[in-house]
């Protein structure tokens, strides 16, 4: 070959390297980083050499988007998050390579010093597999790691994967260097051996205690998942069917049943959860709740051959009270939902017109309060299952009777406690806002006091039929 068709050649190698010397790469937020200490000088040390794609722009829905990465050129994507040291002792940082969908390519562990940083020798390491794993397999030398990777660390005590050391390859790309050199009329000069970096001495500072400037870009437009929102508010409407009968009823009863197919009533809900501000822990899932739901334009119709008229009617339900969403799994939405309330529940027949009444209607307005159970089950990300029952302890003691002018001239004395139940479904429609549909139901049992002669035995007051609401969760 001739001379010139040697430099020719040399100089396609170079350019060849050079275009290998800063592959693609994506690091995602790293979890658990409260003060961002670790991201910082992950970022901080492989942003220097790879071009660092933020993780916005390869994640569809918080996963990762093997197709945004493919079109972005990403050659991998470096996930991890900070845990309790599996030794017990401190804490440790866990982290994986991912280049393909499935098993991870290779999985770190690197333990933190107590200021809760890398130390140097973790961080050479990291760099040097980065690059055997980010230039396809080969040493981490030159142009994968370049300057930074020259001195390659020995094995961090607590890595899973055995240190990248790049001796043929320092030759290699040392070579290549020279042969630059050689074309612009300079003398290269040879890169330095890998060292073993010697432990900083008492008082001195190391790398990991060096401020890192923070790589916004890889962590522009992405959140770790959050298994606890920090409120949510819903607004939709009850749709309920209502019937009132007795039971063990005495010839002499003066009690009226009643029935009512079908009433629609607003539903409103609170959730403020305020340890979900600062921690998205076992704990962040005490919260508080309020609901609130009341009739509007409702009437009760009372028709015989003697009589036909309508009678306003009301009927509010509302509760407020505590939750706790026990998550037993961190990274599950999966939760248990204990909760106590105080509420009251009133449905009375009390508007136009003046004058006529329901003979022997009770009106129920009772107040006391209650304590369920509540499962999330997420099958999706987007859908879940929500099953749900509670016990209520009426306090109210007394029910008033209507007569037929209006007025509530009888009081009956008894106890009162409910059993309430519903079966739901969470359906993600877009970014926070959600459709939740529930069956409903409620039963109230009222037991007379004895030796009311025109009373009965008890009294069941039942509410069935569903909920949609619409649903904000942030």
């Amino acid at each position: 070959m001739s001379f010139h068709g040697r430099l020719v050649a040399l100089g396609l190698s170079v350019c060849a390297l050079s275009a290998e010397a800063a592959p693609k790469i994506t690091i995602a937020p790293i979890t658990g980083d409260k003060k961002s200490q670790v991201g910082s000088q992950i970022s901080g040390a492989l942003c220097r050499t790879y071009t660092c794609v933020p993780s916005s722009r390869v994640f569809t829905k918080k996963k990762p988007d093997w197709n945004k990465m493919k079109s972005a050129q990403v050659t991998g994507l470096l996930v991890g998050g900070v845990a309790k040291a599996k030794s017990g002792k401190g804490k440790e940082v866990q982290l994986s390579w991912l280049d393909k969908p499935g098993k991870a390519a290779q999985s770190w562990s690197f333990p933190l010093t107590s200021a809760g940083k890398l130390t140097s020798s973790s961080l050479q390491t990291l760099s040097a597999d980065v690059g055997n794993l980010a230039s396809g397999g080969g040493n981490a030398g030159v142009g994968a790691v370049g300057a930074l990777a020259a001195g390659v660390a020995a094995p961090d005590t607590m890595a899973t994967t055995p240190p990248t050391t790049g001796p043929a390859s320092a030759s290699s790309a040392a070579g290549a260097v020279a042969a630059s050199a050689a074309l612009a009329g300079t003398q290269a000069e040879p890169l330095p051996l890998p060292v073993t970096p010697t432990p900083p001495a008492p008082g001195e500072k190391s790398l990991a205690d060096t401020p890192v400037a923070v790589d916004a870009g890889a962590n522009q437009g992405f959140e770790p998942p959050r298994h606890q929102w920090r409120f949510a508010v819903e607004l939709g409407a009850d749709l309920l069917n209502r019937n009132l009968s007795y039971s063990n009823v005495p010839a002499g009863s003066i009690l009226r049943p009643y029935s009512l197919s079908l009433f629609v009533a607003p539903h409103a809900r609170l959730e403020l959860y305020p340890i979900s501000f600062f921690s998205d822990g076992f704990f962040a899932g005490i919260g508080l709740f309020g609901d609130y739901s009341m009739s509007l334009g409702l009437k009760s119709k009372f028709q015989d051959t003697a009589n036909t008229f309508e009678k306003g009617t009301t009927y509010t339900n509302w509760q407020a009270g505590v939750e706790w969403r026990m998550r037993f799994w961190k990274d599950s939405d999966f939760a248990f939902v204990p909760f106590f309330a105080y509420g009251k529940q009133k449905f009375v027949t009390d508007g136009d017109p003046t004058g006529s009444g329901f003979s022997g209607l009770p009106q129920f307005d009772l107040k006391g309060i209650k304590f369920g159970l509540r499962v999330d089950i997420p099958i999706t990300s987007g859908f879940w299952i929500l099953v749900s029952g509670d016990y209520v302890s009426w306090s109210t003691k007394n029910l008033a009777i209507q007569d037929d002018t209006g007025a509530n001239s009888t009081t009956f004395t008894g106890s009162a406690h409910a059993i309430e139940a519903e079966l739901g479904f969470h359906i993600q429609l877009v970014g926070p806002l959600a459709v939740r549909i529930y069956g409903t139901y409620s039963s109230t049992s009222f037991t007379f006091d004895q030796n009311q002669a025109e009373a009965a035995g008890s009294a069941t007051d039942r509410y069935l039929g569903g909920r949609v609401t619409l649903r904000l969760q942030f």
